[in-house]
């Protein structure tokens, strides 16, 4: 079983019934007493313990000693969120109990894919009983879990046969990150790992203040690098802070990779604005918050029958709050609300406790977290209920594609796959991009021009999918840009035009109907570019101080000709009706028309020139 030695880094988690020996059995194993003055009083673990041992090459292993009373089952779910092996503890004394079933549950809910079982206390039954105990536990966690465990039996207050499961454990671990290697390696031959892959991540479970140093996190670096003097950001209070000091079992050091336990001393996060539960990312990391999202069950109690809507405790990393939960219909699926916006991330795994109770009713994964339309429920429920059973980080992605037809990705190596085209920042599947391209130009070929709003609107893509689509068809001289309406085949585009040009143009825009007046308005590069933009039709201007978007008056002059015919005649009043301006902007409107050769005036009234086409 043994691996190749490598420099790496790995935790192991205890679990198991109260009084089994996870404690003895972790002092046996490290030398070290994880149980607090009180704990030990009360002869219970009631929240964390951590202790660490190292193996034959340097390389050290983080041990996490979760408690085994059931009253404390959301703190054990803190301890195993992220673990390389879980060591369940039985005694041989007792056997299998109802907190080692739960624990087994909660352990294989959140994904742990590797158990090493160690039957505790083999000194204080016959060889026949340690035998037959031995087959109790196979059979216990092959049912309930799948996996074939190894065993290993020991007494850790006589110290015997402690060497044997240290071995194990340490060749499990590096099975464990030599299988995870080949995983991350295969990704990345495929459409590579998110680009957040190297960054930060790591959930709370404690903080303290330290005289003369401040605030100090602890907690398991699950993923990427810290390094003194990184900025990290914490969620959801959305506070940064700078690293300025790092420890992992007892050494102080500049930097530290995952998977590791660490206590970083962070500057410019106080003491009572954080707590157990919030997230450490780096300072770029895209992390999502909500208050819902939509998770595939992976594991579901036998008792629990009937789904239907309820309350449900939900642990997720280091945190753990309430939610309701509701079954999506003929899926796997089911929707949680939370009480407030938390983070959340692909993939990550969760358990769902019986409110007020001990009991695990659900092992789920997050795999949706933004706003679902209504027309796209029934085809988004599909995507998601055929996931692989084995997510990754390309998975998403590759459910994206399928639901969309694109994904977003800001990392400048990214290497778009065969039949997709790579557009900063998003990746497109060639054919949906063509398609999509296709349809944009069949709707401003019947003659309509559309703002890129209109056109989010009408296809339901994102606005900056839809920016991106129309730049690429801009460059193939498909489409043009004229009065902020995007028009079939080639012409002069505004969005060509100098960025102060850009600037005073969208500042017009704004203003609507209302106008920019100049004695109202500062407006910047001044009547330079005004003149500019009037010359290229951009704006116009109905006296020396009023200046509206050419779009919006060609609107109103429409509004005023309509279903007039050359030589009718209007008056004031008709032009101030329909155009809904007060007389302040009705008489330069009506004077601009006249210059332009719509209107001439005849007294108090404006005849017709030419019609509206």
């Amino acid at each position: 079983m043994a691996v190749t030695p490598t420099q790496y880094q790995a935790v192991v988690g205890l679990a198991g019934h109260v009084d089994h020996g996870k404690t003895a059995l972790i002092e046996a194993l490290t030398g070290m007493i994880t149980a607090r003055p009180h704990e030990q009083q009360l002869g219970m673990t009631q929240d964390l313990g951590f202790a660490h041992f190292q193996d034959d090459h340097g390389n050290t292993i983080g041990v996490v000693d979760v408690p085994g009373h059931e009253r404390y089952l959301r703190n054990m779910v803190a301890g195993v969120w992220h673990l390389n092996v879980l060591l369940l503890v039985v005694a041989a004394d007792e056997g299998w109990m109802p907190m080692t079933t739960s624990h087994l549950d909660v352990a294989h809910a959140m994904g742990i894919e590797d158990i090493v079982v160690c039957i505790n206390k083999r000194d204080k039954v016959s060889a026949e009983q340690l035998a037959e105990i031995e087959d109790q536990v196979l059979e216990q966690v092959m049912e309930r879990s799948g996996l074939l465990p190894e065993i290993v039996t020991v007494s850790a207050l006589k110290k015997d046969n402690i060497e044997a499961l240290r071995q194990l454990l340490i060749d499990t671990v590096q099975v464990n990150i030599a299988r995870h290697k080949v995983i991350a390696s295969a990704n990345n031959d495929e459409i590579a790992v998110l680009e957040s892959a190297t960054d930060p991540l790591m959930y709370i479970d404690r903080v303290f203040v330290v005289n003369g140093i401040g605030t100090v996190l602890t907690g398991t670096l699950a993923q990427g690098r810290l390094a003194i003097g990184d900025k990290v950001r914490c969620h959801p209070s959305n506070l940064i802070g700078t690293v300025r000091s790092i420890q992992a079992y007892h050494q102080q050091l500049t930097s530290v990779s995952a998977t590791c336990r660490v206590a970083v001393n962070i500057k410019g996060v106080g003491r009572k604005d954080i707590g157990r539960g919030q997230l450490i990312t780096g300072i770029n990391q895209q992390i999502t918050l909500r208050d819902q999202c939509i998770v595939r069950l992976t594991k579901t109690a036998t008792k629990l029958k009937v789904k239907k809507q309820r309350q449900v405790e939900v642990a997720m990393g280091t945190w753990h709050g309430t939610a309701r939960l509701s079954y999506i219909p003929n899926t796997e699926l089911a929707r949680l609300v939370f009480e407030k916006p938390i983070p959340l991330l692909f993939g990550q795994r969760l358990a769902m406790i019986q409110k007020g109770g001990s009991g695990l009713q659900h092992g789920a994964e997050v795999v949706w977290t933004d706003y679902i339309f209504g027309y796209q429920k029934r085809r988004l429920y599909d995507v998601l209920n055929n996931l692989p059973q084995q997510l990754q980080p390309q998975s998403q992605r590759q459910m994206l594609l399928v639901l969309q037809g694109y994904f977003e990705c800001a990392d400048a190596d990214f290497k778009a796959c065969e039949q997709q085209t790579y557009i900063a920042p998003f990746c497109f599947d060639s054919q949906w991009l063509a398609d999509m391209s296709h349809q944009i130009e069949t709707l401003l070929g019947a003659g309509i021009a559309m703002a890129s709003a209109e056109l989010c609107s009408r296809l339901r893509i994102n606005d900056a999918v839809i920016e991106l689509i129309m730049q690429r068809l801009k460059q193939q001289d498909k489409v043009h840009l004229s009065y902020g309406k995007w028009c079939i085949g080639q012409g002069d585009n505004e969005d060509d035009l100098p960025q102060d040009a850009l600037n005073i143009l969208h500042q017009i825009r704004q203003f609507g109907k209302a106008g920019l007046e100049l004695n109202k308005v500062k407006v910047v590069g001044g009547k330079k570019w005004l003149r500019q933009l009037s010359h290229q039709k951009y704006i116009t201007a109905l006296d020396e101080n009023i200046y509206f978007d050419m779009g919006i008056y060609l609107d109103l002059v429409k509004a005023v000709i309509a279903d007039h015919q050359p030589h009718d005649r209007i008056t004031m009043t008709d032009i101030k009706d329909r155009t809904g301006l007060s007389r302040k902007y009705s008489i330069p409107l009506a004077n601009r028309m006249e210059k332009d050769g719509w209107v001439k005036r005849d007294n108090d009234e404006r005849i017709i020139l030419k019609a509206w086409h």
